[in-house]
């Protein structure tokens, strides 16, 4: 068994194992909007846990999903509003900060009223929750995390679970190429690969393939790309009315925010949208780069109530695009005048 993991821990892998095993019938989940890392995690610890006999039921919210919804035809599968907490022992909540990040409705009841175990890798997690974690901020993703579950718990991994942890590394981690990127990350990687997946296919189905309205809307980023502070802030701006005239959710374009942080000058990169379904809301996704130590992606985003990781977070701001940008722009004038 591979010791290489990052050294920050909250809880530990035993204790969650142990926990577990006083149950059969777990719900696992993850937070609302779930993307790569949540949706990979999830059905590669429920196949797990269904060959060494459990009962888990994966309940994600496909709204937001995007490309990786594939990745549900390998696990069984129910909608967050029909999620009953009579059904489970026991909740396995992964990838997720704190539970007012899971979808709120039935799924998120349920957990209240259950035992709860908790996998996850964001820097910005919450109080602690759950009678067992096991929280590794410097870990690449919540999909490495499983995997060395996996390897710990010396489980065979077929080639759908090697499927759905690839996808959990390769889109936390920008296709390796993030700074969260480590070199345990990628001997893990290569030992998934071993397993026989065809990870040009996968990346065709994450990354190539898209539609016109999707790049309809990327075409409408790029036209919107602002520079600020002597280029070292760099933002875009999409609104419900660009997501409604595309035709097509925010999931189709999550690479979207590259754009910003294409310009080399840029320490902090920033995509400011509005959904369909809640315009008058803003969401902000942040990025950063650099050693400045006045600033991280996970500090802007917590100042606005969300959080994430060092180098990647998000949040929302209750306030049309126009006005959301002002109040981060005044924000952030403060952390340069701190520099």
């Amino acid at each position: 068994m591979s010791t290489d993991l990052p050294h920050k821990t909250r809880g530990s892998a035993k204790r969650v194992f142990d926990t577990l095993k006083a149950y059969k019938r777990i719900l696992v989940t993850a937070h609302t909007r779930p993307d790569g890392d949540a949706v990979g995690s999830c059905v590669a610890m429920a196949r797990l846990l269904q060959a060494h006999g459990w009962e888990p039921t994966v309940a994600l919210s496909p709204i937001g999903m995007g490309p990786p919804k594939f990745l549900v035809e390998h696990a069984d599968t129910i909608a967050p509003t029909n999620v009953k907490a009579r059904d489970y022992e026991c909740a396995l909540v992964l990838d997720c900060g704190g539970l007012d990040r899971l979808p709120e409705g039935p799924l998120r009841d349920a957990v209240a009223r259950l035992p709860i175990v908790n996998i996850d890798h964001h820097a910005t997690s919450s109080k602690p929750f759950g009678i067992a974690r096991w929280v590794v901020p410097d870990a690449s993703s919540t999909g490495e995390l499983i995997y060395r579950f996996a390897k710990r718990n010396h489980w065979a991994i077929d080639r759908e679970t090697a499927e759905a942890l690839w996808v959990a590394m390769v889109t936390d981690t920008g296709r390796f190429a993030y700074s969260c990127t480590q070199p345990c990350t990628l001997k893990a990687a290569s030992e998934i690969l071993a397993c026989g997946i065809d990870s040009s296919a996968i990346n065709d189905r994450l990354y190539l393939y898209t539609s016109e309205g999707a790049t309809l809307l990327k075409r409408k980023a790029y036209d919107s790309l602002t520079t600020w502070m002597r280029g070292r802030v760099a933002y875009i701006c999409l609104t419900a009315r660009d997501f409604r005239r595309a035709g097509v959710p925010k999931s189709e374009i999550e690479d979207v925010i590259d754009i910003p942080r294409s310009i080399p000058t840029a320490q902090i990169s920033l995509f400011f949208y509005e959904t369909k379904d809640k315009p008058g809301l803003t969401r902000l996704s942040v990025r950063t780069r650099g050693d400045n130590a006045a600033f991280s992606s996970a500090s802007i985003a917590a100042h606005f109530g969300g959080g994430g990781h060092l180098r990647a977070a998000g949040c929302e701001i209750p306030l049309p695009p126009r006005k959301a940008i002002e109040v981060v722009k005044e924000y952030i004038a403060t952390l340069f005048e701190e520099d």
